[in-house]
């Protein structure tokens, strides 16, 4: 092999390193779950345990699954309601102890002014459960979506347990995580 030729083909391995972590970062999955380096791609922890580091591998397909998922939620709650009731949606949507629970927590976060908010509307400062509430309070909004008010209130309920397991950075059993695959399934084919 030639210096020129040596010189291209390291240039060209460089170039796809570059548009792999281009396509990663875009949220695309493009390496294998378990390669090594993904977790040092995100965040050097390589002053941790590797026993630490493979379980947070482990964790983080469920932890992947549950932001995009509660995320994906907020959107279709906050784009329905805001266009069947209006840009104010969250006055007359919201029931009175979920609005008190989240200005609470919009106080509580305003004295902290160096620090970073959670999101730019009310819907970012409810729990998980709150999100399934406001469809079934509000079901008249989102009857043409859903099969009916249970096929959402059971999913939240179900999916919350396993949720919390995770937001408090355990790891869940391998079945559970397919029970989360295929709800995630389920939900992308009732919303698109």
């Amino acid at each position: 092999m030639t210096d020129s030729s040596l010189r291209e083909w390291l240039f060209a391995g460089l170039t796809v390193e570059d548009a792999l972590n281009d396509l990663e970062a875009e949220g695309i999955a493009v390496r294998a779950p378990t390669d090594p380096q993904a977790l040092q791609r995100v965040m050097p922890l390589e002053d941790f345990s590797a026993d630490l580091r493979a379980s947070a591998m482990k964790a983080l397909p469920a932890y992947l699954a549950f932001f995009v998922f509660e995320n994906s939620v907020r959107d279709v709650v906050s784009e329905r309601l805001a266009e069947r009731l209006g840009a104010e949606w969250w006055d007359t949507a919201a029931t009175a102890p979920v609005r008190r629970k989240v200005e609470g927590r919009q106080k509580s976060e305003g004295k902290d002014r160096w620090h970073m908010r959670r999101g730019a509307t009310e819907i970012y400062y409810t729990d998980f459960g709150d999100l399934a509430s406001l469809i079934q309070n509000n079901w008249e909004q989102f009857e043409d979506l859903f099969p009916d008010v249970n096929w959402v209130v059971s999913r939240f309920d179900e999916l919350e347990k396993s949720r919390n397991i995770v937001a408090h950075n355990n790891l869940l059993e391998p079945h559970e995580v397919g029970r989360i695959t295929l709800y995630l399934r389920d939900w992308i084919r009732q919303v698109g």
